[in-house]
């Protein structure tokens, strides 16, 4: 029998920092995942200026770019004909966000944390756990697939939106959402540099996502009605090409004639945006990103919520908070508002409605900016939508 102050459930964004954090303040963590890395996932690859200011005071930032070349992204939308684009008020410095495969941003997070001082346990699913996490039974540990107990008086279950810790605590999913967008993406090199992340969003349904990630690997996502994830291989790859070249004025389809490829097309059907809460923590365990809150990706928030989450965890366990009291009131005020306008923001847009919505937000720059300082929450949705502009813009 092993035992450790805490055992992670996950090696992710929100498993790597939270048990990174912790070990560097003297915990014994062990960071359990099924996953041996480097190792990929399916995930928006979005970072923001806040996310990024993060990881520079924790020093992975400067790890991210020892290993790769990363540049600078300025978002750019252009939805209906309309523009909005610039850069972010500055966080920590930061203006602007970046792109990274997660087969190359958790390895280095891995790493961060093994330098740390935790433990690890990867190519091994978790299948139960010690103790039921209820009152006069918190939970205790996990047991390993081969049968080995882990007990740790703190389980932290960072293991994503079908997480295992979850389920084995019978845990309700409550005000669930749902998504009307299906997504295919691949990654490609050889496509022309810029800093720019742009999302095109036209009348007929369809939507074009490009990020420049790292090292002149580019991410092109299509957006599209449930059908287009479905059918055979070669329906998908049709869908896919037609949205590739949907959007000339903006992403020239032509550079996809001298590009590569790298990878095979992966299908994000509808069903996998469906959004939910489940309670934060309990005696003995706690959710951390995706396995307690997940929202839905069209406002690209699961590596920032996940990486402020994990830092609020791994400080308040440390210093005044031990029992994590304030952490399920903490999380639901920080998604106040941007679990709803992640759903209004992956959907399709109302005709007659968003039209001079968009207009008015394009037209408007101190409302444009709060419409970009929303993605690194300086601002709310409700500091966008604020009565006096919408009156503004859906009257005239």
């Amino acid at each position: 029998m092993k035992t450790y102050d805490a055992v992670v459930v996950g090696a992710r964004c929100g498993g790597s920092v939270v048990a990174g954090k912790l070990a560097r303040e003297g915990w014994n963590v062990l960071l359990v995942d099924k996953a041996r890395f480097p190792s990929d996932t399916v995930s928006t690859h979005a970072m923001f200026a806040n996310t990024l200011a993060r990881f520079d005071a924790l020093g992975i930032l400067e790890r991210l770019y020892d290993r790769h070349q990363i540049p600078r992204l300025f978002p750019r939308w252009r939805i209906l004909e309309h523009e909005l684009s610039g850069s972010y008020t500055a966080v920590g410095g930061y203006t602007y966000g970046i792109s990274v495969r997660r087969i190359a941003l958790d390895s280095v997070l891995v790493d961060w944390a093994i330098d740390g001082g935790v433990k690890t346990s990867f190519g091994e699913r978790v299948q139960g756990l010690i103790g039921s996490g209820a009152d006069g039974d918190p939970l205790r540990g996990v047991i390993l697939e081969g049968g080995e107990e882990i007990h740790a008086p703190w389980v932290i279950g960072a293991d994503g939106r079908a997480s295992t810790v979850a389920s084995l605590l019978n845990l309700e999913k409550t005000k669930p959402m749902t998504g009307e967008m299906a997504y295919l993406f691949a990654y490609w090199r050889g496509l022309p540099q810029e800093e720019v992340s742009s999302i095109d969003v036209n009348y007929s349904q369809q939507a074009l996502m490009h990020n420049p990630g790292e090292d002149g690997i580019d991410l092109l996502s299509v957006g599209g009605p449930p059908e287009i994830t479905r059918g055979s291989t070669a329906d998908r790859e049709k869908a896919y090409a037609a949205r590739l070249h949907a959007f000339p004025e903006s992403f020239d389809a032509g550079h996809l004639d001298k590009a590569e490829r790298i990878s095979d097309l992966i299908v994000v059907p509808e069903t996998m945006m469906r959004g939910f809460f489940r309670r934060a923590t309990g005696p003995g365990w706690v959710l951390v990103g995706d396995a307690g809150h997940f929202k839905h990706p069209g406002t690209a928030q699961g590596i920032s919520d996940a990486v402020e989450q994990a830092i609020y965890v791994a400080d308040a366990m440390a210093g005044d908070d031990p029992e994590l009291e304030g952490f399920h009131e903490w999380r639901q005020e920080r998604s106040s508002g941007h679990y709803e306008w992640s759903f209004i923001y992956g959907s399709w847009p109302v005709l007659g409605m968003a039209e001079p919505f968009l207009s008015g937000l394009a037209a408007d720059s101190e409302a444009r900016q709060d419409w970009l300082d929303t993605f690194t929450r300086i601002k709310g949705p409700s500091d966008v939508t604020t009565p006096e502009r919408l009156g503004k813009w859906l009257s005239g």
